[in-house]
């Protein structure tokens, strides 16, 4: 029902430590979203959580890693992908939420995120709450759903006209990153 390529140990426990230890201790500000108003203001009834900025040796770490993992997406999902987006690492607190959506590769979507073919997650940590990752079915079957086990160190890929939320956090901190290739 869902076309999922889940990796349990993405990152490997050392690589992992020092991107929760980078993570823990940075600033952001809110995340934003594609077709938010005008000025980028994100509705607060859409998404609630924190964009974070990591040093440039983090950034590269975890591009790498998605740069490397391209063939096996391309295998797995039977597409030709070109490049994934800037990763964003996020952290989601008491009340933090993304309501149900898609990521692109549907006509629903009319800006850039059009181009978005699949959507990556991967979990840094699992000391909180509520915040599942929640996948809905495709027609007919909505009434489907699958919450992604969120491992720390794991990640998971999916079709990103795969509608999907995160529920809200109700106690502690999560921290994930996401990127989309295209």
């Amino acid at each position: 029902m869902f076309n999922l390529l889940f990796l349990d140990d993405f990152f490997g426990s050392a690589v992992l430590e020092e991107i929760l230890r980078e993570v823990e201790s940075a600033a952001g500000g809110d995340a934003e979203v594609y077709g938010a108003t005008a000025g980028g203001a994100v509705d607060p009834r859409t998404r609630s959580t924190k964009k974070l900025i990591v040093a440039p040796a983090i950034r590269e770490r975890v591009a790498s890693a998605f740069t490397e993992l391209r063939p096996a997406l391309e295998e797995h999902f039977r597409i030709v992908l070109t490049s994934f987006e800037e990763p964003q690492f996020l952290r989601y607190g008491p009340g933090d939420f993304f309501v149900a959506h898609q990521d692109g590769n549907t006509g629903l979507i009319r800006d850039d995120a059009m181009h978005r073919r699949v959507s990556l997650v991967a979990f840094l940590n699992d000391a909180y709450s509520g915040g599942s990752l929640l996948l809905h079915g495709r027609y007919p079957h909505f009434d489907q759903r699958h919450v992604v086990p969120a491992r720390p160190g794991a990640l998971v890929a999916f079709p990103s006209e795969t509608t999907h939320e995160v529920t809200p956090v109700t106690d502690g901190l999560r921290y994930t990153i996401v990127s989309w290739y295209r």
